[in-house]
């Protein structure tokens, strides 16, 4: 039989690259889709790790860095750092802000640190160390065609890009970084409020530990010496922040993918009945040599499953081209379109829509009747 599909697929060559290369962009759409869900919640998951901390302190009933405001009580780093078995604390503010320039505005996080917790990679230029100086996300670079060096003007308080980061964005937010010496400047010199009470001068702490620290056991001690605040694992935090992703993103996201499956199947259907159809005086002659309803029907089924073998190989391919493309132009968004789960699964799909796609052409062959085939 194997060889019986193999000679058909020869036959017409440019019909099964054709087939191969529709089936390839319907699997490279969905797993552009799966790869905009994953790279979503990778970046929410890296924010929170990235900072290299061993144990992150929020405000009691805050779980989340990202999305959620947290304020702590200023004096709340020397409590901790009196904490047996904690070797040091970083502070750092997160402050939601909007970037404007011309009539373009964009909203930015910016975080602001002090000796931990800045950019973890930069593409050009140095971490802050003169005042007034801003590390950027290269979204935002990209977006305003900023360079190092150049001013950033963020609530009429004039900053200088010292660096342009990478992998500094989440929930679909640049970040920005800047030192702790800059943040009363920046309070008092720019617009962003009458009073400065409302904006938080303490929002995270990120923990070091001394070295064979147990950090479930510190971890308990920080929250008896400081009530006020609640202490994470950056791994326990992080997938709290990847939790609300999926709670809030996911369902969109699981939504147009299930669209995309569903598409899926009609494509697969509609190309194996053309294949068919097109080929039904072929399978008559073949019904009248002798070959029987079973043997063509299951040849049919081969060949689609064959197709759809070869296509998904291409369509990562396919999809893997798109993301490199698509995050070159917009690097604010993150596509893992080749993660190994969403791959199984997408393949583990395709090859169900192989199989259901061919039942539609398979009973075309069952009521194929070779005679009248002759007749025309």
């Amino acid at each position: 039989m194997f060889h019986f599909v193999y000679r058909q697929l020869r036959h017409d060559a440019g019909r099964t690259m054709l087939t191969i290369t529709a089936m390839a962009a319907v699997i490279a759409v969905i797993l552009i889709l799966e790869g905009f869900n994953e790279g979503l919640l990778a970046q929410l998951r890296n924010t929170v790790i990235s900072r290299n901390a061993d144990l992150i302190v929020t405000q009691s009933g805050v779980s989340n860095m990202t999305a959620t405001r947290s304020v702590l009580p200023q004096f709340t780093r020397q409590d901790v750092e009196a904490v047996e078995g904690v070797a040091a604390a970083y502070p750092i503010t997160g402050i939601p802000m909007i970037y404007q320039r011309g009539q373009q505005r964009t909203p930015i996080s910016l975080l602001v640190y002090d000796s931990g917790g800045g950019a973890n990679r930069l593409l050009t230029g140095i971490q802050p160390d003169k005042a007034r100086d801003i590390v950027i996300d290269e979204s935002l670079a990209d977006k305003y065609s900023l360079t190092v060096g150049q001013p950033f003007v963020l609530s009429d308080f004039e900053f200088r890009i010292s660096g342009i980061s990478t992998g500094t964005a989440a929930f679909f937010t640049p970040f920005g970084f800047i030192r702790y010496d800059d943040l009363i400047d920046f309070y008092f010199e720019s617009d962003i409020a009458a009073d400065i009470t409302t904006f938080p001068m303490l929002s995270f702490l990120l923990v070091q530990l001394d070295n064979n620290a147990d950090r479930q056991l510190v971890a308990g001690r920080i929250e008896d010496a400081v009530p006020e605040a609640d202490v994470f694992t950056s791994e326990a935090l992080a997938a709290q922040d990847e939790a609300l992703g999926s709670a809030l993103m996911g369902p969109v996201f699981r939504f147009m993918i299930n669209v995309a499956y569903v598409i899926g199947i009609l494509v697969t259907g509609i190309i194996t009945f053309s294949a068919v159809n097109a080929r039904r005086r072929d399978f008559g002659v073949l019904k009248a040599l002798g070959f029987s309803q079973s043997f063509l029907s299951r040849s049919v089924i081969v060949e689609s499953f064959l197709l759809v073998l070869i296509a998904i190989p291409v369509g990562v391919l396919f999809a893997r081209l798109i993301a490199a493309v698509f995050e070159s132009v917009m690097p604010l968004y993150l596509i893992l379109a080749s993660e190994p789960i969403p791959v199984i699964r997408t393949a583990v799909a395709s090859l169900i829509f192989a199989v259901l796609g061919s039942m539609t052409p398979v009973r075309i062959i069952r009521r194929l009747d070779p005679s009248a085939v002759f007749r025309s």
